[in-house]
């Protein structure tokens, strides 16, 4: 019975160490895959090779860097020459041409717009002030107008002066500049000496009044 007991385990010993040696075996066969694997990219990268790469040496960076600098000291010149050019334009540039005067002309009428309202204000009032002063000077001269020329039809009307009248007519119908004038010069002397009258009996109503 002992005998066989031992057979029994050494049987599954074998049994054990046999499981073990396929899982070696299949590791191993997972390993030889990947082997293979690898050595078939290795085979492709040698049938295609890799460009090699230019590499750059410390001497062809300075120079690079020596011919950047080149560059930039080159436009730094052309900015200079330019910003001096156009300093020299600006002051041969009369004021009234350049962009300055407008701005400050709009930031103090921007400033003064309290001021600038209430000067319009007061020219509208003063131009709406002289509008109705001269038109009520205009209505008056018209109405004198028409009175003078009722005057003029009711004496021409009532026969008065017929010669005087016909005499008017002909300076005013055939535009005669000398009958013209001398009616004017006539009439300007008249309401002259009438205005000295005037004055004069103006004079003497203040006396009479001082002396009471």
């Amino acid at each position: 019975m002992d005998t066989i007991d031992k057979i029994e385990d050494m049987l599954a010993e074998i049994i054990e160490q046999g499981n073990e040696q396929k899982t070696a075996i299949t590791k191993l066969r997972e390993k030889m895959d990947g082997l293979e694997t690898r050595l078939s990219r290795l085979e492709d990268a040698g049938a295609n090779p890799q460009v090699t790469e230019s590499v750059i040496t410390l001497a062809d960076h300075r120079k690079k860097i020596g011919e950047v600098i080149a560059t930039v000291n080159k436009w730094h010149e052309h900015y200079v020459e330019n910003q001096k050019l156009l300093e020299k334009l600006k002051a041969e540039q009369p004021y009234w041409a350049t962009k300055e005067w407008p701005i400050k002309a709009f930031r103090w009428i921007h400033d003064k717009r309290h001021l600038w309202i209430w000067v319009i204000y007061v020219l509208f009032t003063l131009i709406f002030s002289l509008s109705i002063y001269l038109t009520t000077m205009q209505r008056r001269q018209i109405i004198e107008l028409q009175q003078t020329q009722m005057k003029y039809r009711f004496i021409k009307a009532m026969g008065v002066a017929p010669n005087a009248v016909l005499y008017l007519e002909d300076a005013y119908d055939e535009c005669d500049r000398g009958k013209i004038n001398n009616i004017e010069n006539t009439v300007s002397g008249y309401e002259k000496v009438l205005k000295q009258k005037a004055d004069s009996i103006a004079r003497e109503e203040r006396r009479k009044l001082e002396r009471f």
